[in-house]
């Protein structure tokens, strides 16, 4: 069975296998930030935390909207954040090509670098990369039934074979 749950965690495990290097944390994370909360996670960087942070399930089209927030510290040869730009730089590439068994396309990356005043204080720069995945659309979907799908009318068709046309022509009234 397929859920949000499966599918965030799918979304990991695809970035952990994609980001080979440099080593980092990279796990599932609840969603936004405090500053509490912010040198916490300071304390394992370079890290990738992934939060599924909206769900549509629409009559045009199902998607999901996660962010990988990118915490990076700085080090005495790196005091421009430029490791942040390196991660960046491999992470959009491993969205655009994540395979999930029920998703159509990803669509809309975005980065968004979150540096401040306040995260340069504890030497911390944090960048957001924003992504959408569309899903599949599914004639039954969980609680349906096929008993719950409209009824078949029928088929009226022709087909050509060589110069010969046969008619084809089937009825599910009785």
């Amino acid at each position: 069975m397929t859920n949000y749950l499966t599918i965030r965690d799918a979304a990991v495990e695809q970035i952990k296998i994609g980001m080979k290097e440099p080593k980092m944390t990279i796990e599932a994370h609840p969603g936004l930030f405090t500053e509490q909360s912010i040198k916490r996670d300071a304390q394992r960087t370079p890290a990738i935390l992934t939060s599924l942070v909206k769900a549509g399930d629409g009559q045009d089209r199902n998607s999901i909207i996660f962010v990988s927030w990118v915490l990076y510290r700085a080090s005495s040869e790196d005091k421009l954040y430029d490791g942040a730009l390196k991660i960046i730089s491999k992470l959009i590439p491993i969205i655009r090509k994540a395979d999930f068994d029920l998703v159509i396309k990803n669509i809309n990356i975005e980065a968004e670098c979150l540096y401040s005043g306040a995260l340069d204080a504890i030497n911390i720069t944090m960048w957001a990369v924003k992504w959408e995945l569309v899903l599949g659309d599914y004639a039954v979907k969980e609680g349906e039934s096929l008993l719950d799908l409209d009824e078949v009318g029928g088929y009226d068709g022709t087909t050509v074979v060589g110069a010969v046309e046969i008619k084809d022509h089937t009825k599910t009234e009785e």
